[in-house]
């Protein structure tokens, strides 16, 4: 089952380059494939970012963000079948689905590979002109993601609560597998409507959140199908999936059955007997 890298596989990928890329300068860019290269042409691109050092990576919801010396910025957002790997050999043949090769001064290479050329990357000379960092919200592992937030922030929403998880304006980074363990861990029915939850329901969710995303990270994310780490392994979060992609499984708690149906164009997971 595909799902596009969340937050705990972004960070992932994130805390992995920072040990190889970070003080490395850009020294050559191959681009096999135009088609990612989102918001300049293929030469301006590389223009821009040739010559360039990394002095730092970030991440803010489900993107990469490369801070360079002199000017900008380069984003990577991997999507659906994105991968962005460190090779520590640049003589290493690159994989069949190496879209944009980045050289770098330590002789390493920095590969975004893209199966199906869902991903972007791009460079911009200020993050405020992408809609997407202009518009997203809070991160859910920062200060600002808190319980009184979450009270006010409900208080109109008359959907349901699991799309609203998973709605980047909302609330930055969480998708449809996070979403689903969330809601189980806090015993919430993935069909209530966002305004209906208690304080004490909200407490539960934000406490929810915070621990599955921690344990996720802590795991190196969740490999369903196309995720790899920056070092090219697989996450091993899978193995603590409690209700995601388990339809008709025995849920771990009350011995029930875990349903499936389709929300908001999505598979969503959930028991019955454990979420109200």
């Amino acid at each position: 089952m595909p799902e596009m890298p969340e937050l705990p596989e972004v960070e992932t990928i994130r805390r992995d380059l920072s040990k190889f890329i970070l003080n490395q300068t850009i020294e050559d860019i191959a681009v096999h494939d135009k088609r990612v290269i989102r918001r300049s042409s293929v030469p301006l691109f590389i223009k821009r970012s040739k010559g360039q050092k990394i002095i730092d990576v970030q991440r803010r919801g489900k993107a990469i963000v490369m801070v360079l010396d002199r000017q900008g910025f380069l984003v990577v957002q991997p999507m659906m079948t994105g991968q962005l790997i460190y090779q520590k050999n640049g003589t290493l043949e690159a994989p069949k689905a190496a879209k944009v090769i980045f050289t770098l001064s330590n002789g390493g290479r920095l590969i975004y590979n893209d199966q199906r050329l869902f991903g972007r990357v791009y460079f911009t000379a200020d993050l405020r002109e992408i809609d997407y960092f202009r518009t997203i919200g809070p991160e859910p592992l920062e200060k600002g993601f808190n319980v009184p937030w979450l009270q006010k922030a409900i208080i109109k929403k008359r959907g349901p609560i699991k799309p609203l998880l998973m709605d980047q304006h909302f609330v930055a980074g969480i998708g449809n597998i996070y979403a689903s363990e969330i809601l189980f861990r806090s015993r919430i029915h993935p069909q209530r409507s966002a305004y209906t939850l208690r304080k004490e329901e909200l407490q539960a969710l934000h406490k929810a959140t915070r621990m599955i995303l921690k344990e996720a990270i802590s795991s190196r994310g969740t490999s369903m199908r196309n995720y790899l780490d920056g070092q090219g392994e697989k996450g091993q979060f899978k193995n603590r999936i409690l209700v995601y992609a388990r339809e008709n499984e025995i849920c771990v708690d009350c011995k029930g059955v875990i349903k499936r149906f389709v929300q908001a164009g999505r598979s969503t997971f959930y028991c019955e007997g454990c979420q109200k």
